[in-house]
Formats: structure tokens, sequence, C-alpha cells
């Protein structure tokens, strides 16, 4: 047997198996997919517009409460929509201290906190582009007064992504939130938050803005939000800086529901 030949043989085994184990992995992720898929679209819709669920929509600058078709149009998967919407945001992005900073130019009390929102990023396996778009989305671009931190007792409390901020009373709830969890500085803020997104979501598969909100595994329970475009929002955000820099939109997934 000759030399070219034995290296052309090892060539073709080399394809061969690489082209089997793609197929595995792809087999492997489908069941997997498959797994997570407890209802149908329709029986999503019905368990989250039931009796005693939360639905909210903005409304010339107050929320009001959403509609049965409000929130069908919401929760359905669109082909135009930011693809954004359905991809995995628990990995990380690669971005320096320079870049971040730049995206926080002029956005209040994150100004200069790319160092903080890296570290958050390394730390907790958290997409510092969504980090970013999720804080200035629920803080109005560093602006609101949970974001500027409520002064007590000498101290001040910082709330950068609504946690605990229940829409009947954001204002008291998140700051309670934040004395609870002692976010005394916006780093410790940052980083509790980053903390929480991967602890509370992440680590039980709701790893995109679409699961966050509206569970496709288990409708109308742990949802990060009552806002209807809550997840919209922040993608649109996010679209914007992964245009800005060019960086590719990997792992998207659509198929939430039994068909």
């Amino acid at each position: 047997m000759s030399r070219t030949f034995k290296k052309k043989f090892l060539i073709i085994l080399i394809s061969v198996i690489v082209a089997i184990f793609a197929i595995l992995m792809i087999i492997n992720e489908t069941n997997l997919f498959k797994h997570d898929q407890t209802h149908t679209f329709e029986d999503a819709v019905k368990l989250q517009t039931g009796e005693g669920m939360l639905n909210t929509k903005e409304d010339n600058g107050r929320f009001i409460n959403a509609s049965k078709e409000d929130v069908k149009n919401a929760m359905t998967i669109k082909k135009q929509n930011h693809n954004i919407n359905y991809m995995d945001i628990s990995e990380k992005v690669p971005m320096d201290e320079k870049e971040v900073n730049k995206m926080l130019k002029g956005k209040g009390i994150f100004e200069k906190q790319g160092s903080t929102f890296l570290k958050a990023q390394d730390k907790y396996g958290v997409n510092v582009i969504y980090l970013i778009s999720h804080a200035l989305v629920e803080t109005g671009n560093g602006q609101s007064d949970l974001a500027k931190g409520i002064p007590y007792k000498g101290k001040r409390y910082y709330n950068f992504f609504g946690i605990g901020a229940f829409d009947e009373d954001a204002m008291k709830h998140g700051h309670s939130y934040a004395k609870q969890q002692k976010w005394t500085s916006p780093e410790k803020a940052i980083l509790g938050g980053a903390s929480f997104v991967r602890k509370e979501y992440f680590d039980k598969e709701q790893l995109t803005l679409y699961q966050m909100r509206w569970n496709p595994k288990n409708p109308g329970q742990h949802q990060y939000a009552s806002d209807i475009d809550w997840d919209s929002k922040i993608a649109r955000a996010m679209d914007h800086y992964y245009e800005k820099y060019g960086i590719k939109k990997d792992h998207i997934r659509k198929n939430y529901y039994k068909q």
C-alpha cells in the first residue's frame, strides 16, 4: 500500500468520523429540545392568560393590563423578530473593556463601569451585551431613581435589573430587595444581578429572553416580568450593539412547542 493511498485513506476516515460525530450531536440536541417541548402553543397561551395571571403592556408611559390577544401576539414566534429574542445569552461575548465603556458612554450611573460588566460576564457566564442592555432598559439608560441609588440610613442601595421590583410598587419592592442583598454600590448591584440571572434562570434552563419571559416549558410560571414586550425591548437594544460591533448571533432556537 503506497504512502499516498494511506494518507488519502486516513483523511477519508477522519472525515467520516467527524461527520458521524456531527450527526450524533444534532440527533442528541434535537432529542433534548423535544424533551422540554411540554405544551402546544395553544395550550401555553391558555395557561398564560388563565385566571390570576398578570400580563401588562406599556401605554403612554404607564402599564395597563394586556388582553388575551395582546399576549398571544407577543408569544407568537415571528420570523421577522430579532433572532436575539431566541438566542442563548448564557455564553460570553468577546469584547474588551474599551469597547464596553464606549457602549456605556453617556449612560448615567453605568458610565465607565465596563470592567465591572466584564467581570460579571466572566464570573457568572452571562452575555455582557445582554447584561448591559437589560440594565439600560430597566433603568431608563441609567437614569432611574433605583439606578441612581435610594438613600437609607446613610447608605445608597442600587437595583439595575428590576429584581423584586413588582409592578404595583416597583420602587418600594426594588429598593427592599437591594437592601436585602446589600447592594450598596454599582459594582455590587451589577455582579448581584448577573448572579441572580445565572442562578434563577440560566441554571434552570431558561437560556433565552423568550424563555425568561414566557417559560414555554412551564407557561405562566417562573417568569422574569409581566410586561409582554419585556424580551423584545431588551432584544432591540442588544441587536443595536450586535450590528454595531459586527458580532455573530449564535445558537438561535425557535422550536419551543409541541406540534
